[in-house]
């Protein structure tokens, strides 16, 4: 499995978008823009088409990918005893 991005909405004062793919100086997170994470393709995608939408908006949003690492915080490892009642 390659890297994963996740795509998030930051805020930014005192900068103008000249392309989609620019990042803004001082960007500050504000959400994810979804839950998942995505390849980086899907995740190119997504901020083309967020940040062509946004880029002549008078909000001060924009969207930038970023790799990021899943961890399984709790995965048993093999041979592990499961104990417990806890289920989803």
């Amino acid at each position: 499995m390659g890297t994963r991005h996740r795509v998030w909405i930051v805020r930014y004062e005192g900068w103008r978008p000249g392309a989609w793919g620019d990042v803004p100086a001082g960007a500050v997170a504000v959400e994810p823009a979804e839950r998942r994470t995505m390849t980086a393709r899907q995740a190119r995608r997504y901020v083309e088409a967020f940040n062509r939408a946004v880029q002549d908006s008078p909000q001060k949003i924009w969207a930038v990918a970023l790799p990021v690492s899943i961890r399984y915080v709790g995965d048993p490892q093999p041979g592990q005893a499961i104990a417990g009642s806890a289920s989803a």
